[in-house]
Parts: C-alpha cells; structure tokens; sequence
C-alpha cells in the first residue's frame, strides 16, 4: 500500500482488459463451445488399444438418428416417409438420408465375392457338408419348390448347389420386410416405415442443435396432421436436449443472480455507481473466464457455462466487501478501506483459488474447465476491485445508514449470544444431526447421471429399439491375437460362447467379422470339406442331373471348382465389399497385434456375458461401467484430496494466526463440511464425486467468511453487512443450480448452498473478543 497509485493500477487493469478483449475477439470467432456428453467423460484410462475400440464403437451411434413413420396401413406409412425424407434432405443436417434401399449396393457385393464361393461356407451349411450332405439336396429341393423358388432359381446355372446364396444371405441375419425397396415394420395395428440419417458432423454445433431439435417437432407435426405417427430417436436428439436445459439453466441462474444482486444492491447502497461497480467486477471475471478457458481448452462445454453463470454470486463477493467496508466508519476513503481488506481479501483469493485447483486434478474435461473458469473469473474480479475501485471510488460516501446493515447488526449482536447459551442443546442435536445424516450417506457413481433425459425421448427410444432391434448396446466386446489367425481363432472361441448364450437368452443378436469372413486356413478347409464331401463323391453329380442340367453343365461346374482351389480372400479384400457397420468392427493391426469389436444386441444377462472375459485374447468393455468405477474411485481420491485441502488451509492459518486461532477460523468450514454432508443424508440426495468437489468450495468459502470475522475487530458491524451479502448472492447463484433438472448439477449446487448457509451462521461466531494481529 505504500507504493499503490490508483491512477496507474487501473491504466494496469485497463491494458490487461484490453489484452483479453483482444485475445477474445479472435478465440471466440471459432467454433469454440461443446455440447456432446461424451467430452465430460475424462480420457479413458484404459489400455490404448481398448480406448480405440470405444472411439470407434461410439463414432457411428453418435451419428445416426433413426426416423419411423407409422400409419394403420404400409401404403400410408411409406407416403409419410417419402414425404420425410425430402423434408430431411432440405434441412441439409444430414450427409445421408435412406429410404429406399438400392439393390445395387448388394448386386456389387455379391459381384465382388462370387469367385470365392467355394471358400466362403456360412456356419450351417459347414455343419451339414461334414455330417450329413443329403440334407443339403433335400434344403435345396426343399427351397427351390418353395415360393421364393423362382427367385433362386434364376442362381442355379452359376451356383447350382445354392452354396453362395446360403453365405450371402447369413451376412444379413436380421430378415426386414421391404415394400418397394423400403423397409416396413409391422407393429400390432400399425406400420412403420424406416428411414436412416447420417448426420454431416457428429460434434454438432448449438446452433445445429437447435435446428435438429426444430426438424424433429416440425416433423411430427406434419406427419401428426396427415394422419400419421413419428418416432425420432438417436444419441443427438439427447445431445440436443442436455444443451436446451443448459441453456435454459444459464439464462435462469444467470437472470436470477444478476437481479437478486442488483435488488440487494440498490436497497444497500441506494446509488447507481455501486451497481455499475459491481457489474463490472462481474463482467470482467466472466469474460476473462471465458476467453482463458477457451485459449487453454481449445473448446468448453456448455455445462461449464452453467457453472459459471452461478460465479456471478461469488465474483460479486469482493466488490461488496469494498463497498461495505465504507460503512465501517465516519471518515472512510477508498485507499483507508483497502488497507484494511486488502488482507481479508487477498486469503479469501488464495483459498478459494486453492479449492477450484482441487478440482482442476480430477481426471473429468467437464471439472478441468469449471475449476479454470472459476479461478480465472475470480482472480480478474479481485483485481478489479483491488486495481480499480480506490479510483472509481474516489470523493463518493454513501449519506445513509441502509436498512439491512441495522438487521445484519442485530443478528451478530444477538446471534451468538443465543447460541452461547443455548451451546448445550445446540451442540447435542449438531452432534444427532450430522451423525444420523452420515449414516444414511449413501455413494453413487453411476456415470448415467451426468445426463437427465426425459421420459418421453426414453420411452421412444425403447419403442424403436423394439422396432428396429439393429441398434447396438454400449457394451461390446475387443478381440486380439498375435496375427490375423490368432485372432480369428480367439474371435470364433467368443463366438461360439455367445451361441450358447443367445440360445439361453441372455442377447438377442451379435456381430463379428469371423462370423462372415472365414481366415486363410478356414477358407481352405471350407475348400476341402466340399471337395470331399460334395464333389469327389460325385453327391454334385447326382444333384444336378436330377435337376435336369446336362453333361457339359456338370463338367463346367467341376472344371471351375478345380481351378478355384488355390483362391484366397484377404480380408481387406472382404472389407471392400462390406457394408459399413462391419467395417467398423475391424481396428487393424498394429505392432503384433489383430484386433476386432464384437457389438451385442438385446443385453438380457449383463453378468453372463461380462463373464466371458476369460477366454484368451477377449476382453469385456462396458462404457457405462467403466466410467463409473472411474468415478467411485476418484471420489474416494478427492476424499483424500479435501482432507489434504483442510491440513494445507489449517497449515497456513496457524502460521499466519497461531494454531488456536487458525483452529478457531477453521471451525467454519468443517461444520459447514458436517452439515453439508448430513444434508445430503437426511434428503437422499445424490452423494458422488461431484459433491466433494462442491465441498472444496465450502472450504473456501467457510475459510472467506471465518477470516472476515476473525479480522473484523471494531469492524464487525460493516464485516457482517458485507458476509450477508455475499451469502445471499451466492445462494442465490448456487441455490438456482440446486434446482436444475441435471442431478449432478442439482447435487452440486445443494451441497455448495447447504455449506454456505451453515458458513454464515457460524462465521459470526468468530472473533468476539477482537484479535491483535
């Protein structure tokens, strides 16, 4: 303070505000806000190898929304679709929009695999060649007098013995109705006719969010006013939704602490300048903050923005204690009030920036960005007040004594005197409260709760999973080996594992790449098991010259399976032809190592298939269950983390204040820590990671508001003022989180508002007898 010059720390404040204004200006052109849930979820700390296959698992789901047009008739339903169809293709969000399912596509890939006929056997035929090829001719014949028989017919002068029809068809075992090239699915008195989108970018922009959100009621109701029914479903249409509720979230906490504030202030103050005063320690923090996130992260999400619309309360908390100050005594000015806050001030900066580091060690993007977000907004504020108040300030006094300084008054006169004679009673029913809430304290780490859906997008969902089994669960299952056949040895084990339990039910579908690919070695045993089986003992023969082929007709047949022999399909060669949701279960190899995904369907028994982890090379990912035993263990780190946060702030008060008196300050924040959580146990409240990271909050805060009190001296009156208002800005900010429809985002905000009330009735507490420092 001996050096402090108002005139050049605000020219200070003043270039810094312009570096960020600056730096804003180009960052914020970009495409700099995230909306998709899976960047909350921190890197996965898995294998590489495992971390890839979840990527990948996830990149086409992420992408896909699926439309059904339903109508009491399929004629109606496939109207309603086209009709949807054009209406998808105008909205330009898609960079695929199906209807009508080209034979082309199937023409190619039956072209490109024919010659291998002889290598490719589907499971079923293999089993009837090696045990009984009678039942081969008798299927034939069986299919051939069938009425689908003109249809095969027209394959038996190039594939007499039905064997490539056989494979091509296992490559699609879900068997869907097409009506005029369009899939129809019939639903008790209803029809549905399908349609598949591809979105253009599956990170989609807020704006595009909203336009998808926009498509899909314009939509209904268009398909609802002719006559109609659509269900809409995909992972974006829940994307979309999380970022309207943040939205809405940002514009109520935001709104509502900005007018609480501004009603708070005008009936303290009665003026305009510190209104304006405060708005600009407001605005600069939440600019700075946004602009340093942005730089640092390259992308925030928008859950931060609804954090940090509730910092509003808190950035606030420092221009109040300077304003409040003023009313300490008769002959205050700007550079008197600093000195004596300043002290009070710069502890308070330094333990809540310790508590927002703490969450900046969590392993989560979403936390990473909150606590840089907080810190950045508070330091800028602090030096709004500490680097340019004392100027704008300079010459006004305020000519009233406000209304709420005579209750905040009362209270910290009469408060503690009640509870000081009531310490008994209080502190038997304090020591039953905080007990009984502990113990019905229960943990959950479900990572599930990030998002809060409605129930209507789930129940839609459920409807067209239903519909549509096609779509695969989150749960998969990642195959390796040494080289290509030792992972197709390892993959046809799993397979064979996964036959027995769909057979029990516990799945109602699986894919694999060796479910339809057969590797070089099993290629030539499908080879030999037809050549000894089928051709050699002249069962071919036979065959077709009971079907009325001629001589030459068999001998060309024979002649072109001996030239065959040496044929082999690589896999990348099979992959070409592939649709591309098998494309996408194959990883590569890399390093010595083959690697595949085997997608599930219809999950029934999650515990039978997770089991099946033992066979060599397979390992069992579960996304859901592997984030959430993520977040079970960093919650137990981050209880670490708080107790280290505790010692460290107890550390620095008793080399500051002496252990009792650092004791005493820190009295504060562990009740409103035992309150906090007792609350939490008392109204079955969400109790996760989250939480503890609101705790490290109520530790600064606690620390804040017991360092006041304890510096206060003489002061206690305009001290207290200042401590009220901060609370009642910040409840309002984090009281408005509490009633958000996100339960970690309600759990986070309860926690921090049960602190802070708890906070305010036990700082004043503090200090009574006045403290020499």
């Amino acid at each position: 303070m001996n050096v402090y010059h108002p005139k050049l720390t605000a020219a200070l404040w003043l270039a810094g505000m312009l570096v960020i204004c600056i730096l804003g200006a180009q960052a914020l052109t970009k495409d700099w806000l995230e909306t998709g849930f899976l960047a909350l979820l921190p890197a996965n700390e898995q294998q590489p190898e495992i971390a890839k296959a979840t990527r990948q698992h996830n990149e086409l789901s992420n992408r896909k929304v699926i439309w059904l047009a339903g109508a009491t008739t399929s004629e109606e339903a496939i109207g309603h679709a086209q009709k949807l169809k054009r209406q998808l293709e105008q909205s330009r969000l898609f960079s695929k929009v199906v209807l009508e399912f080209s034979p082309q596509q199937y023409i190619r890939q039956y072209q490109r695999l024919f010659s291998y006929r002889y290598q490719l056997l589907d499971t079923q035929t293999q089993a009837m060649l090696a045990n009984n090829p009678d039942r081969l001719i008798k299927q034939n014949l069986e299919i051939l007098n069938s009425p689908i028989g003109q249809m095969q017919a027209a394959d038996l002068e190039r594939d007499s013995a039905l064997l490539f029809s056989r494979y091509f068809n296992s490559q699609n075992p879900v068997k869907l109705n097409l009506e005029q090239g369009i899939v129809v699915l019939p639903d008790k008195n209803k029809f549905w006719a399908l349609v598949l989108t591809d979105l253009q970018d599956e990170r989609l922009q807020l704006d595009k969010l909203e336009t998808l959100s926009a498509l899909v009621d314009s939509a209904t109701e268009q398909v609802k006013a002719a006559g109609g029914e659509l269900l809409v479903s995909g992972m974006a249409l829940f994307t979309a939704h999380g970022a309207e509720s943040a939205k809405q979230e940002i514009s109520t906490v935001g709104i509502g602490s900005s007018l609480g504030i501004i009603v708070l202030l005008w009936a303290t103050f009665r003026s305009v300048r510190p209104l304006l005063l405060s708005s600009l320690a407001i605005g600069s923090g939440l600019l700075a903050a946004l602009v340093v996130c942005v730089l640092f992260f390259g992308k925030i999400h928008i859950l931060t923005l609804v954090f940090g619309a509730s910092l509003i309360g808190v950035a606030d908390d420092y221009a109040q204690h300077f304003l409040c100050d003023s009313f300490g005594e008769t002959d205050w000015s700007p550079r008197k009030g600093l000195r004596f806050i300043l002290p009070g001030l710069s502890l308070g900066l330094i333990s809540n920036l310790l508590s927002y580091a703490g969450l900046g060690f969590s392993p989560f993007p979403g936390l990473q960005e909150v606590a840089l977000f907080s810190a950045a907004g508070l330091l800028f504020a602090w030096l709004t007040v500490v680097l340019l108040f004392p100027l704008l300030l300079s010459g006004f006094t305020f000519n009233h004594r406000p209304g709420i300084l005579k209750l905040t008054t009362y209270w910290e006169q009469h408060w503690p005197l009640w509870v000081s004679k009531n310490r008994r009673c209080l502190g038997l029913l304090l020591i039953v409260f905080t007990s009984g809430g502990l113990w019905l304290l229960t943990p959950q780490d479900d990572v599930r709760l990030l998002q809060s859906p409605p129930a209507g997008l789930l129940r839609t969902a459920d409807k067209i999973r239903q519909l549509f089994p096609m779509s695969p669960d989150s749960q998969f299952f990642l195959v390796s080996g040494k080289d290509q056949a030792d992972w197709h040895r390892n993959e046809q084990r799993l397979l064979e594992r996964l036959d027995a339990l769909k057979s029990q039910k516990a799945l109602a579908a699986y894919e694999g790449l060796s479910r339809y690919w057969p590797d070089a070695n099993q290629q030539q045993q499908n080879y030999q098991l037809l050549k000894h089986s089928w051709y050699d003992s002249g069962l071919l023969e036979r065959y077709m010259t009971d079907l009325g082929f001629d001589r030459a007709a068999v001998q060309s047949e024979l002649k072109q399976f001996a030239a065959a022999e040496g044929n082999t399909l690589a896999l990348p060669e099979w992959l070409a032809a592939a649709d591309q949701n098998k494309q996408q279960l194959w990883l590569g190899c890399d390093a010595g190592r083959c690697q595949s995904t085997v997608t599930l369907t219809g999950i029934n028994d999650i515990n039978a298939l997770a089991a099946v982890h033992d066979l060599p090379g397979v390992a069992w990912v579960d996304q859901v269950e592997s984030v959430s035993s993520l977040f079970a263990r960093y919650r137990i780190r981050a209880s670490g983390l708080l107790a280290i946060a505790f010692c460290l702030a107890s550390l620095g008060l008793a080399y500051k204040f002496g252990w009792r008196n650092g004791a005493t300050i820190m009295s504060v924040p562990v009740l409103a820590l035992a309150v906090s959580l007792a609350m939490l146990g008392w109204f079955n409240q969400l109790f996760s990671l989250f939480n503890l990271f609101a705790l490290l909050l109520v530790l600064g805060i606690g620390v804040d508001y017991g360092l006041f009190f304890f510096m206060a001296g003489d002061r206690r009156a305009s001290t207290s003022l200042g401590v009220t208002l901060s609370a009642l800005t910040t409840l309002l900010a984090f009281g408005l989180l509490a009633v958000s429809s996100t339960e970690i985002v309600h759990a986070f905000g309860f926690t921090v508002t049960c602190g802070i009330v708890t906070a305010l009735l036990s700082a004043p507490l503090i200090g009574l007898k006045g403290q020499k420092l």
